[in-house]
């Protein structure tokens, strides 16, 4: 990987652990937990245009699709109807 790609990964991460550290610590003045949102299918990229739907408890696959807006449509229903 070039190192500019590295370093600017490297940077985003570092934004994103600042940024979980202060939303953490808004949370705890407010003396409330912070709220934690969990979804049970989650759209994974499989190749060049193609998604999985993936359910995050088992691991397995429940569907795919070549489209990402129509996978997480998917996800969302697959969701609903759980």
């Amino acid at each position: 990987m070039h190192h500019s790609i590295q370093s600017r990964r490297d940077i985003v991460e570092g934004l994103h652990q600042r940024s979980l550290l202060a939303t953490a610590d808004f949370y705890r003045l407010i003396d409330r937990p912070m709220p934690v949102v969990t979804f049970r299918m989650v759209v994974k990229p499989a190749g060049r245009d193609f998604f999985h739907v993936v359910d995050s408890q088992t691991n397995k696959v429940m569907g795919f699709r070549r489209n990402h807006n129509e996978a997480c449509a998917l996800a969302r229903s697959l969701e609903r109807n759980q």
